[in-house]
């Protein structure tokens, strides 16, 4: 594992690749609430929307949209779209951690002094 680590270029450690699918509402259990996860989309598509019920919210989720929350924490869904489109869900595991003996990143924070 550690030769792998050499060559990692990216903070998070797990990458899923999600290809023309709907996903229900849902929340990632496996994942390190703590950290923010990155969802990523590209193809050739429209009219995508991303929800997150328990915020009340829902967001256009159109090509080239990047989106920034814990998937541990926030149920959230991609209803069924016309097109072909690609998403990256770029996110922590923490069994990833464990493994390779990393200690865990502790919760993310935002500083907003300019």
């Amino acid at each position: 594992m550690s030769e792998t680590l050499q060559y990692w270029a990216s903070v998070f450690n797990s990458l899923s690749v999600i290809c023309n699918r709907q996903t229900p509402n849902h929340r990632d259990h496996l994942l390190i609430p703590e950290c923010f996860d990155i969802l990523t989309t590209v193809g050739n598509y429209s009219n995508a929307r991303m929800s997150m019920p328990s915020l009340q919210l829902e967001f256009r989720y159109n090509p080239g949209c990047m989106i920034v929350f814990s998937e541990r924490l926030v149920r959230h869904g991609v209803h069924a779209v016309e097109g072909d489109w690609i998403a990256w869900a770029w996110y922590m595991r923490d069994s990833v951690h464990v493994y390779a003996g990393v200690p865990l990143c502790g919760w993310a924070r935002v500083n907003y002094r300019w």
